[in-house]
């Protein structure tokens, strides 16, 4: 696999990485998947009036700490994957449930990935904002 290539099996293991980070309520232990310049954007940076921009390793795993501890007890499921063919760039759908009081919720967004030396480079998350998170019966939330 070259510098900047994505495959299916790499795309699994990166997803599968975040979804153990998430459940663990640690973004630090998905460090190693991430380019040193990576840039994170989000429309999730408005609720905590962050920059629409973020640069920088530790400044985006700050981000995604400071978001896993305002959603407790946090699953993260690709349902979703796809690697362009070019080995750029990739795309997955993401299930993102957590609790607020009594309820499970779940948001259901697109994260655009683009590499570069095999990491990533530039995380891009593409959900409507105005649209209000799905509420999951206990039953439904097949993660627990």
């Amino acid at each position: 696999m070259g510098a900047s290539e994505i495959d299916e099996a790499t795309l699994e293991k990166q997803e599968q990485t975040f979804a153990r980070a998430f459940q663990a309520g640690d973004i630090a232990l998905a460090r190693g998947l991430y380019h040193p310049e990576v840039v994170y954007r989000s429309p999730t940076v408005r609720l905590f009036d962050w920059p629409s921009r973020i640069e920088g390793l530790e400044k985006t795993l700050e981000f995604i700490q400071l978001t896993l501890a305002n959603c407790p007890n946090t699953s993260y499921r690709a349902v979703e994957k796809a690697c362009l063919p070019d080995g750029s760039s990739a795309f997955a759908r993401i299930h993102f449930d957590w609790d607020r009081d009594r309820t499970r919720l779940r948001s259901n967004y697109v994260v655009l990935y683009r590499y570069r030396d095999g990491r990533i480079l530039r995380q891009e998350i593409y959900y409507d904002p105005s649209g209000r998170p799905e509420r999951l019966s206990r039953s439904a939330d097949d993660s627990r």
